[in-house]
């Protein structure tokens, strides 16, 4: 059958029991889970620390013995003890011996070896075995053997070194010099210790240390037993599954807890036994596939989890120490923890449950009350409000917002009403509050607009009521908490933006209003213009019919304010071309960076220090609201001539550069004449010339015609000055000529034709050459000439372009000729033509003159029309300042390197001295901190070095 959630529905009360059910399983599951998780872990690391504890005790206990054997090595060594050569003598060290075997449980024998064979062997408690074969006393404690010149002797000692019998023994034929011990010690230069190996003597398992003493060549060692650590391992047992077991490389065992199973007898003789012969086939197990890996080990055997540890316990790293135990024997405590776990989440279940019940009927019960009252809303009944109760309170402000939804659905109707005087925006504006302020129990009116196709508040509109006196307050808002979904659903109760809340929670005349209500105002489009906000007391709250007076009122107030407010969009529309115009001008050109937005803002810091001075040469210098209108728009157009001016002239990075570079044009001809002289050497060849004289002319020629182009290369750069000298030679180069041979007036534009001369080809031309066509005349009268309009005073070039080769190649400065740098300086010019052209109002009538002075000096030497400082307002002078500092500091201009603000400062303070800024602007500039101020702004950091503007006051 199929099931679909849209069909299949059932009450929230389930959904509650359910959900809660399901959260006390998953949280007693997750708990127990964690809590066993958590258990199992400490009780497994209790297990490796366990086993660690074991392995570092064998290794200490090792290690100890080990190295006391060696310091009794040491001492016997430096006693010369293989120095003495009679019997006597040796039996004489015996009571030093002595006290060593017995302090040294572990020490089996002491004894010296030389190269000749003989032997001297003293050794505790030895052998039934041994007694037994020699009819030795039974309280034999010490054994001394002794061969020396061929004849071996045993003697034994009681436990107080008292000498009990000696025993001749000629069948003793052991030779000393080919055990492995002995050879090992005498090609090494430390100590030494083997294997673990049977001992001859004793039938134990053991190591032997031995170090030679290299004046006679005899050895001293010492035998050490490993049956101890069969004994510490029985120490270490502390659960019934628990093993532990220590073997060598090969597997053979040497220590095991069980030290009956250790020893196997094989005729005469004890043998090794290999960790299968153990028959512990876990420990087998485990030496076969882990041998090779130190650490703890978890892994299974026969169907149950073990852990392991492998560890070396020796400093050679060949005996290795293994130890398992059972998991579950570790984890029995984790595992009691789990059941009782479930048994506890199960007990919760069952006493929750009711609890559950309880509350979900105490959370259900209003919204089904609700439910029913929202059901008589759909059906228009608004009689009566919801009251249910509850404790919860997102139920509680849902009832709440129902009930306020009902207030204002019964409020809409139409109201026939109208505006009937429509004046200035904001006497319009006040015209619609004090219409609201004439409802009943109103305590005021805040009208809030918003931006064009925005739902952000940008603009309030307060009035405040107090008996007769209204008090009027405009502010704009920095942002809004409305949204557009909220100015969609009509009247309705709205929390105000925070900062006209704070002004009114601090106005003495509101202070009791806490209520209000949102009007939406909609255009004859259906667009939200803003709200006006009814204010209410708590006392007094509005009534339906006062909420639908203010709806009225509403509906016909946006008509009028979308009038107005297309003045204010017309403002904007300006603004946004002005920012357009200045945008195209930066992106035009990389050698214009970001120059027309930031001379603006240093614009506005200068003259608002002017305005703030209350002391200086400014103290009266004052921008109203138009003025601050007129500065920011001159600002911001100040280079809009720009746009007319030819990109590959402000970007004339070389002499010869156009919308091309024509170096390569000379570079070509360079080479047609390498060539000529190459096809003359082999002409002169085929005239049967002399090879060599035509060699060195060949030769000489293409050097000299490299070194020619090079400087004419030089040259076009414009890096460094054009001498007389210079200039001389490059007319004494333009005299080499060159063969054309085809036609120059095909295949270019008609209009290039007309002013080139019809020849006979081929003919000769100058390397370099200034031709006819190369001048470009203007075409009409120039904006500049004498009497024009608008006083422009530039000396204008006879031609528009002059792009004669070896007049570009002779400026003597930069890459600029007269005509260029005419056009360059031509966008003040045109900055002001296009400007006085524009249909600016009364108060703006000076931004032409503002925007297109900021290239003229102070004493009238500068562009375009040579004014000195009497004829240009303070802020064309302010911006003169902005201009020049700006451009001095600018980080984005790729052709010049950016200058620190102690360099600029420097130059502009030259300046200043020269009359080509105002001195006092200056001063301003440097005293009130703006230098500073957009240096943080705008500078790069490497920029900003320190500068003591004392020196410059």
């Amino acid at each position: 059958m199929h099931f679909s959630l849209s069909r299949k529905k059932f009450s929230l009360q389930i959904h509650i029991i359910i959900l809660f059910t399901i959260l006390i399983i998953i949280s007693g599951i997750s708990l127990g889970w964690y809590s066993y998780s958590q258990l199992s872990q400490s009780m497994l690391n209790d297990g490796k620390s366990l086993f660690t504890k074991s392995s570092v005790k064998v290794v200490t206990r090792i290690n100890r013995e080990s190295d006391h054997i060696h310091t009794m090595l040491k001492i016997l060594k430096a006693s010369h003890i293989t120095q003495l050569t009679s019997a006597q003598k040796k039996i004489n060290v015996l009571p030093v011996l002595s006290e060593m075997l017995k302090n040294t449980p572990s020490l089996s024998a002491l004894f010296v070896a030389y190269p000749n064979d003989d032997f001297f062997l003293y050794k505790k408690t030895p052998s039934s075995t041994v007694l037994k074969q020699y009819s030795a006393p039974e309280n034999s404690y010490f054994m001394l053997t002794l061969r020396q010149s061929g004849e071996t002797k045993h003697r034994f000692y009681d436990q107080q070194s008292q000498l009990l019998k000696i025993v001749a023994d000629s069948d003793y034929n052991l030779q000393i010099s080919q055990r492995p011990w002995y050879q090992t010690a005498k090609n090494s230069e430390k100590y030494i210790i083997t294997e673990a190996y049977l001992f001859h003597a004793s039938q134990e398992f053991g190591v032997t240390l031995a170090v030679e003493d290299k004046d006679n060549g005899a050895v001293i060692g010492a035998d050490y037993t490993l049956s101890n650590l069969s004994k510490l391992l029985q120490e270490f047992k502390a659960y019934p599954s628990s093993q532990r077991i220590v073997v060598d490389q090969a597997g053979q065992v040497i220590a095991y807890q069980d030290t009956e199973k250790l020893l196997s007898k094989n005729g005469k003789f004890n043998k090794f036994k290999s960790v299968e012969s153990l028959e512990l086939p876990v420990l087998a197990h485990m030496f076969e596939h882990y041998k090779g890996q130190k650490g703890s080990i978890l892994f299974s055997f026969n169907g149950e989890d073990w852990l392991g540890k492998v560890s070396a316990v020796s400093a050679k790293g060949n005996l290795l120490l293994f130890q398992v135990v059972k998991t579950k024997e570790l984890l029995s405590d984790a595992y009691k923890l789990r059941y009782k776990s479930m048994l506890i989440t199960l007990l919760i279940i069952l006493t929750t449950l009711p609890i559950a019940w309880y509350f979900a009927r105490l959370l259900t019960a209003p919204i089904s009350g609700l439910t029913k009252e929202l059901e008589k809303i759909k059906d228009f009944d608004f009689s009566q409000s919801i009251n249910s109760k509850t404790p919860i309170k997102e139920i509680a402000d849902l009832i709440a917002v129902t009930n306020s939804m009902k207030e204002t659905i019964s409020h809409f109707q139409d109201l026939s009403a109208s505006l009937v005087s429509k004046q200035s925006y904001q006497q319009l504006l006040t015209k619609i509050s004090l219409e609201c302020n004439n409802i009943p129990n109103s305590q005021g009116t805040i009208i809030l607009l918003n931006e064009r196709n925005k739902c952000a508040i940008k603009h309030c509109h307060l009035i405040a009521l107090d008996n007769a006196e209204n008090e009027q307050l405009q502010l704009q808002l920095s942002k809004s908490t409305f949204s557009c979904t909220e100015l969609e659903r009509g009247i309705h109760n709205q929390i105000l933006p925070a900062e006209l809340n704070e002004i009114i929670s601090h106005h003495p005349k509101m202070a009791a209003t806490q209520h209000w209500k949102l009007v939406p105002m909609k255009n004859r489009d259906g667009q939200n213009l803003g709200v006006i906000a009814v204010l209410e007391s708590q006392q007094a709250p509005l009534n339906e019919g006062k909420l639908q007076y203010a709806q009225a009122i509403a509906s016909f107030s946006a008509l009028s304010i979308q009038s107005q407010q297309l003045l204010s969009e017309q403002k904007q529309l300006l603004e946004s071309f002005i920012l357009l115009i200045a945008g195209a001008i930066d992106s035009k050109s990389p050698y214009t960076g970001g120059h027309c937005a930031r001379v603006p803002e240093l614009t506005k810091m200068l003259s608002k220090a002017a305005c703030d001075d209350q002391q200086g040469n400014y103290k009266n210098f004052e921008l109203s609201e138009d003025q601050w209108e007129e500065l920011h728009i001159a600002a911001w157009l100040h280079d809009c001539g720009k746009i007319v001016t030819p990109e590959y002239v402000v970007d004339k990075a070389t002499k010869l550069e156009t919308i091309y570079d024509r170096l390569n044009e000379v570079r070509m001809r360079f080479e047609l004449l390498k060539n000529e002289a190459h096809k003359n050497y082999w002409q002169g060849l085929a005239e049967q010339g002399d090879k060599q004289q035509l060699t060195s002319q060949r030769d000489q020629l293409l050097k000299q015609l490299d070194e020619e182009f090079e400087f004419v290369a030089e040259c076009n750069i414009g890096g460094e000055f054009m001498s007389d000298d210079k200039i001389e030679r490059l007319q004494e180069i333009a005299k080499r000529t060159w063969t054309r041979t085809l036609s120059n007036k095909i295949g270019i534009a008609p209009h290039q034709t007309a002013k080139i001369a019809e020849c006979t080809l081929p003919t000769q031309e100058h390397l370099l050459v200034d031709k006819v066509e190369h001048l470009i005349e203007r075409e009409h009268a120039e904006l500049t000439e004498a009497g024009n309009q608008w006083n422009f005073d530039m000396q204008t070039p006879e031609y528009r372009f002059n792009r004669g080769e070896l007049y570009n190649l002779s400026v003597k400065r930069g890459t600029l000729t007269d005509e260029d740098r005419f056009i360059i300086n031509g966008h003040m010019v045109h900055t002001i033509v296009m400007l006085s052209k524009l249909p600016f109002p009364d108060h703006l009538q000076q931004v032409p003159i503002i925007a297109g002075g900021h290239h003229e000096k102070m004493d009238g030497t500068g562009y375009p029309r040579k004014v000195n400082a009497g004829e240009l307002p303070t802020t064309a002078r302010i911006m003169v300042i902005a201009d020049i500092f700006e451009a001095l500091t600018a980080s984005d201009r790729p052709y010049k390197e950016r200058k620190t603000l102690s360099q600029s400062i420097k130059i502009m303070s030259f300046m200043v001295k020269d009359d080509h800024i105002d001195g006092e602007l200056f001063k301003l500039f440097l005293t009130s901190g703006v230098y500073m101020q957009y240096a943080k702004a705008y500078l790069m950091e490497d920029q900003i070095d320190d500068l003591d503007i004392n020196q410059y006051l």
